[in-house]
């Protein structure tokens, strides 16, 4: 006994038509996680446990704001009583050193959070960019009491 399976025209080109978006949808897809996966991969903040022991803290993001006048760097406590260190002490600031040009920033508003810091919050410091030292798409070095983090990138 044989059967035969026919397939009008239309249902064909239907058939194809989703084929080819499935297709499309995955290519695309893939394309967007490898185009992601670089993007990571040149804004990805560098951790340091020796920094993050002595310091209690850990940076998380540096910024280039108010049209390049202004670096923010973002941190995370981890360690209240060694993150106040930061807080308290202009000498403990940390400095900032482009790894372009080799220009340093150590010049913060003052701008003090008022407040103790909690484990887990995460916080700012202002760094006054004269002459524009710093740019978007650069990497600094953040030196905090005498360690350093290497290439941090400044979006």
């Amino acid at each position: 006994m044989t059967s035969s399976f026919t397939i009008s025209p239309r249902a064909a080109v239907v058939g194809a038509t989703v084929a080819l978006a499935t297709g499309a949808l995955l290519a695309g897809s893939v394309a967007m996680n490898n185009a992601s996966e670089a993007a990571t991969s040149k804004t990805k903040v560098p951790q340091s446990r020796q920094i993050e022991a002595k310091s209690g803290i850990r940076i998380v993001s540096a910024h280039a704001v108010a049209d390049g006048g202004i670096i923010d760097v973002r941190y995370q406590v981890l360690d209240p009583l060694k993150a106040d260190i930061i807080e308290g002490d202009p000498t403990k600031t940390p400095h900032l050193q482009d790894v372009r040009n080799g220009g340093v920033l150590t010049d913060t508003a003052a701008m003090r959070h008022g407040h103790a810091q909690r484990p887990a919050g995460t916080y700012f410091l202002l760094y006054y960019n004269k002459s524009g030292v710093v740019k978007s798409g650069d990497f600094i070095n953040v030196t905090i009491d005498g360690l350093t983090l290497n290439n941090v990138p400044v979006t």
